[in-house]
C-alpha cells in the first residue's frame, strides 16, 4: 500500500550570505563579477533585487516562506542545516526536514524552473508534497 504524502506547511530558504545592505552589496559585486557566489541568492535575486519569476513562483506555491541568513537562523534552522548553506528545508508536521542542500543548490543553472523541479522531486523522494496539485498552483481539493 502507497505511503500518503504528507504535506509542507511551510518552505525555509536559507542562503550562504549574511543579512544586511552590505552583504546584498558584495553578493550583486560577485554576480557582476561572475564569481562564485551564494548559489540559491543566484536563483532568487538579480542585481536590482528580488526576480519577478521568482516572485510569481512563489505566489504559486501555497504555503508560506521564511527566508533566512547565515547570521540570522532561529536555532531549530541551524542545528538542521549547520554550514550546508545554502539549504531549502521543509516544515511538516512541526519538524524540519532538509530538501535541498548546497550539493543540490550548486548544480542548479536553470534558474526559478529547475529549482522547481528539484523542490518537487526531492519532496516526493522523502513523502512530501506542496498544498497544490500542478504546476499553475491550483488548490488540492
Amino acid at each position: 500500500m502507497p505511503r500518503e504524502e504528507r504535506i509542507i506547511q511551510r518552505l525555509i530558504l536559507v542562503y550562504a550570505a549574511d543579512s544586511g545592505l552590505t552583504s546584498a552589496m558584495i553578493d550583486s559585486a560577485r554576480k557582476l563579477l561572475r564569481r562564485k557566489g551564494c548559489s540559491l541568492c543566484a536563483i532568487t535575486h538579480g542585481l536590482a533585487g528580488e526576480r519577478a519569476e521568482w516572485t510569481a513562483f512563489c505566489a504559486t506555491l501555497g504555503v508560506p516562506i521564511d527566508v533566512h541568513h547565515r547570521d540570522d537562523m532561529p536555532a531549530d534552522v541551524a542545528d538542521l542545516a549547520g554550514a550546508a548553506l545554502p539549504c531549502v528545508l521543509a516544515r511538516v508536521d512541526g519538524a524540519l526536514e532538509p530538501l535541498l542542500g548546497p550539493d543540490v543548490l550548486d548544480r542548479i543553472d536553470g534558474g526559478v524552473a529547475e529549482l522547481e523541479t528539484r523542490l518537487l522531486t526531492h519532496a516526493a523522494m522523502r513523502g512530501l508534497a506542496l498544498p497544490r496539485s500542478d504546476a499553475a498552483g491550483a488548490p488540492r481539493g
